[in-house]
C-alpha cells in the first residue's frame, strides 16, 4: 500500500508545483469580444417612429446596463439575506464510511503493579466495517451571532434597494437632458450646414479677391477675419450639437450607428413656474426621499446590528449535541446507537478583546451618525442651490425666448421689404446665424431648464417610476413613466405618506429670516400655469 501511496503522493506534489498563469489567448479575446458585441443589443423592442421623451426613459430603465446591474446587485444581495436566514438553521449533519486494513487491529494489556502481559494479544474489531451516523448539533451562540448577521444582511439588500433607486435617478436625469439636446440638434443642424457651406464658399471668393488685389487689402483683410469667425461659431456649433446624439443613444442602449430622430417640442415650450409644496417642505422631502441618506439610516442598523453581535460573543456557547450511530463491527453488542450531550465552552480571551471590539463598534456607530449629519447639509444645500438654478433658468428662458423672437421679427422685415437680396453676402450669413444662434440658445435655455428641473426632483429623491411598479414589458413601462413624468414636470409633487407640509409659520426663526420669495415655490414670471411638455 505505501509502495502504490508514494508514487501518487509525487505526482500530487509535482502537479501542484506546476500551476503557473495561463493568460487568455488574443483568438478567445476576439471571439469574447464577438459574443459580447451580439449580447449588447439583443431582445431589444425596434423604434417605430420618432422617440419621445417618455419612451427614452423607459427604455433606459428597462435596457441601460448600469440600471441592470444595480438591479441584479439588488437581487445578489436579497439571496444572500436568504442565506444569511439559513445559517440560523442548526446543524444536522449525515456521513457513513467504509474502513478496510491489511491485519488484525489486535492488542495486549500490561500491569501497572507487576509489568507483566496480564492478557495474550486480542481484538475487537473487524478488519473490514462501515460506519454511519446522523449528527445533530445547535450552538447558542453561533445562533445569537448568525441572528445578527442576518439582520445586517437584511439591511445590506435594502441599501442595494436604495443604490439601484439613486442609479435609476441619475439616468432619467441624464437621458432627459440628452434628449432635449438632441432634439435641439435635430431640429438645427439642417439649419448650420447650408449657412456653414455658404460662408466658406464666401471665404473662397474673398480669398480670390486678396489674390487678385480687387479691394483695398484692410477691407478684405476685414471681411476674411469676420468670416473665419462666423465658420468657428458655426462649427462648434455643429460639433456641440452633434455630440448630444450619440450621448442619448448611448444613455438609452440604441446601437451607436443607428438612424433614429426624436419627437421634436414646440417652438414655444410650455413648463412649470410652480411646485405644490414650499422649500421649507422640500427640504424635509429631501431629508426623508434621497436614497444616499436612506443608506446612511441603514447602514447606522448595520452599525448597530454589529454592536449587539460583538455583545453576543461575550456569552459562553452552549451547545446541544444528539445523534444516530451505526457500525457493522461484529465484536459489538449494539450495532445502531443513540446518544446526546450538552457542551458549553468560553473563548477566555474574550475577556480582553471583547471590551475592545465593542468600543470599536460603539464609534463606528456615531461614525455613521456624524457622516449622515454631514450628507444632511449636503443634501439640503443642493436642494437650495437646485431650487435657486430652476429660477434663474426660467428667467433665462423668458429673455431667450423675447431675443428669438425679436430675431425672427428682423429676418421676417428685412424679407417682406426686400432687402434680403440687397445686403452683402457677409451680412446675409451673418443675419442667419444670428437667427440660428437665438433659436439655439431658447433650445438650450430649454434644456437647461429641463435639467434644472431634473435636478431638483433628484435632489429632492423623487423617482421617475414608482418603485411599487416591476414590469419587464416597454409599453407598459412607457406609459407609467409618462403619467410620472408628466405629473413631476406639471409641477404636481408626489404625495409622501405621513408628511406634514411645513408653512413658513411652522418653520423655525431663521426660515423666517429667509427672503420671503422663497417661501413659495414658484418661478417669476408674467405668464400662467401652463402644460408640460411630454
Amino acid at each position: 500500500m505505501l509502495r502504490s501511496l508514494g508514487p501518487l503522493g509525487a505526482v500530487a506534489l509535482l502537479g501542484a508545483c506546476a500551476v503557473a498563469p495561463a493568460p487568455i489567448q488574443p483568438e478567445e479575446h476576439l471571439a469574447r469580444a464577438r459574443t459580447d458585441y451580439a449580447q449588447l443589443y439583443k431582445d431589444q423592442a425596434p423604434l417605430t417612429g420618432p422617440l419621445t421623451a417618455s419612451e427614452a426613459v423607459a427604455r433606459a430603465l428597462k435596457y441601460n446596463y448600469d440600471q441592470q446591474l444595480a438591479s441584479v446587485e439588488a437581487s445578489m444581495q436579497a439571496s444572500q439575506f436568504d442565506v444569511a436566514v439559513t445559517n440560523m438553521l442548526p446543524r444536522l449533519a449525515a456521513s457513513a464510511g467504509y474502513n478496510v486494513r491489511n491485519n488484525e487491529n489486535a492488542s495486549s494489556s500490561l500491569s501497572v503493579l507487576t509489568r507483566r502481559q496480564s492478557l495474550e494479544p486480542s481484538t475487537s474489531q473487524d478488519k473490514d466495517r462501515g460506519t454511519a451516523d446522523l449528527t445533530f448539533s445547535w450552538n447558542l451562540l453561533d445562533f445569537g451571532v448568525g441572528y445578527f448577521q442576518a439582520r445586517q444582511q437584511g439591511d445590506r439588500a435594502l441599501i442595494a434597494v436604495e443604490r439601484r433607486r439613486r442609479v435609476i435617478n441619475n439616468i432619467a436625469k441624464e437621458v432627459r437632458s440628452a434628449y432635449w439636446r438632441t432634439a435641439t440638434a435635430q431640429r438645427l443642424l439642417p439649419r448650420i450646414d447650408p449657412l456653414l457651406a455658404d460662408a466658406e464658399k464666401a471665404l473662397k471668393a474673398n480669398a480670390e479677391i486678396a489674390k487678385n488685389s480687387l479691394e483695398p487689402v484692410l477691407q478684405t483683410l476685414e471681411y476674411r477675419k469676420n468670416l473665419l469667425q462666423v465658420i468657428t461659431q458655426l462649427r462648434r456649433l455643429k460639433s456641440d450639437l452633434s455630440v448630444a446624439k450619440a450621448q442619448l443613444a448611448a444613455l438609452v442602449n440604441i446601437p451607436p450607428r443607428t438612424d433614429f430622430t426624436v419627437e421634436l417640442p414646440p417652438e414655444a415650450p410650455s413648463f412649470p413656474r410652480n411646485l405644490s409644496a414650499d422649500l421649507p417642505s422640500l427640504e424635509l422631502i429631501a431629508l426623508s426621499q434621497r436614497p444616499e441618506l436612506r443608506e446612511e439610516a441603514y447602514q447606522e442598523r448595520v452599525d448597530r446590528n454589529n454592536l449587539y453581535k460583538e455583545m453576543i460573543r461575550l456569552v459562553p456557547g452552549l451547545s446541544v449535541l444528539g445523534g444516530l450511530n451505526y457500525d457493522s463491527n461484529s465484536y459489538l453488542v449494539n450495532n445502531l446507537w443513540a446518544e446526546a450531550g450538552v457542551r458549553a465552552t468560553y473563548n477566555l480571551v474574550n475577556l480582553i478583546s471583547g471590551p475592545i471590539a465593542i468600543d470599536a463598534a460603539r464609534k463606528q456607530i456615531e461614525v455613521s451618525k456624524v457622516r449622515r449629519l454631514a450628507l444632511s447639509v449636503a443634501v439640503l444645500t443642493q436642494v437650495n442651490v437646485s431650487y435657486q438654478q430652476y429660477l434663474r433658468s426660467v428667467e433665462t428662458l423668458d429673455s431667450a425666448q423675447e431675443i428669438s423672437q425679436v430675431e425672427a421679427g428682423i429676418a421676417k422685415a428685412v424679407s417682406d421689404g426686400g432687402l434680403a437680396q440687397a445686403e452683402p453676402e457677409f451680412e446675409r450669413i451673418r443675419r442667419g446665424l444670428s437667427a440660428v444662434a437665438a433659436e439655439l440658445d431658447r433650445d438650450r435655455a430649454f434644456t437647461d431648464l429641463q435639467s434644472s428641473l431634473a435636478n431638483l426632483y433628484t435632489s429632492l429623491g423623487f423617482d421617475p417610476v414608482p418603485a411599487a411598479v416591476e414590469t419587464d414589458d416597454l409599453k407598459t413601462l412607457t406609459v407609467v413613466v409618462k403619467r410620472s413624468l408628466d405629473d413631476l414636470d406639471a409641477g404636481r409633487l408626489p404625495e409622501i405618506p405621513h408628511l406634514e407640509p411645513l408653512h413658513p409659520e411652522a418653520v423655525s426663526d431663521q426660515t423666517s429670516e429667509k427672503p420671503k420669495t422663497e417661501q413659495p415655490v414658484a418661478a417669476p414670471s408674467a405668464q400662467p400655469q401652463t402644460a408640460p411638455v411630454s
